[in-house]
């Protein structure tokens, strides 16, 4: 009798798994930026030129508005890596304001997170900060992603700051001459 369903091989499985793992999560138009992307600080000199222009701007958040139709999230600008993702860092181009087409909840856009917004540049926006006006380039976001939250680096052994003298070349892990099997205790 003829068997109707193919034997599974297992260079096949082998294979679909190996490329579902390598997928991104990462949105297409977040990882790709338009042919033609201004700078954030080139637009903030002078946004008219560059008015309906597609762009793909990040940065961490500072505030978040719940508006009727949309969110507003403004953001202070950071250079972005080659995937989109904010860059961390004291360089700043300035701040931009992205409306998002829906509900998005505070907590989880909460400050100091990193967004990464592509769209097109609708205006600018004139608001203080502090006593300061300051002119915010305002994005229509067709694409948004938010970047998953850096866990926190764990503290240096047993503290900040601790330092074994005994710790290098011939001792602790590096093999040496002095000491071939590691911290010179003696058996």
């Amino acid at each position: 009798m003829r068997r109707l369903i193919p034997k599974a091989r297992p260079e096949w499985l082998l294979i679909s798994l190996m490329l579902t793992a390598c997928a991104s999560q990462i949105p297409l138009a977040i990882r790709e930026a338009p042919a033609d992307n201004p700078s954030l600080e080139a637009v903030r000199g002078n946004t008219a030129d560059y008015l309906a222009r597609q762009v793909r701007w990040g940065g961490k958040l500072i505030g978040t508005e719940n508006r009727e139709n949309a969110t507003w999230l403004t953001v202070l600008g950071a250079p972005l890596s080659k995937d989109g993702e904010p860059q961390s860092g004291d360089d700043s181009a300035g701040r931009f304001i992205a409306i998002v087409p829906e509900f998005l909840d505070p907590k989880v856009y909460a400050a100091d997170r990193k967004v990464t917004v592509t769209g097109t540049l609708q205006r600018a926006d004139t608001r203080l900060v502090g006593e300061f006006p300051y002119s915010y380039p305002v994005v229509q976001a067709q694409s948004w992603y938010l970047w998953p939250e850096e866990p926190e680096a764990p503290y240096g052994y047993p503290y900040p700051g601790w330092y074994d003298p005994w710790y290098g070349p011939g001792f602790g892990p590096w093999p040496g001459p002095w000491y071939p099997y590691g911290y010179p205790y003696w058996r």
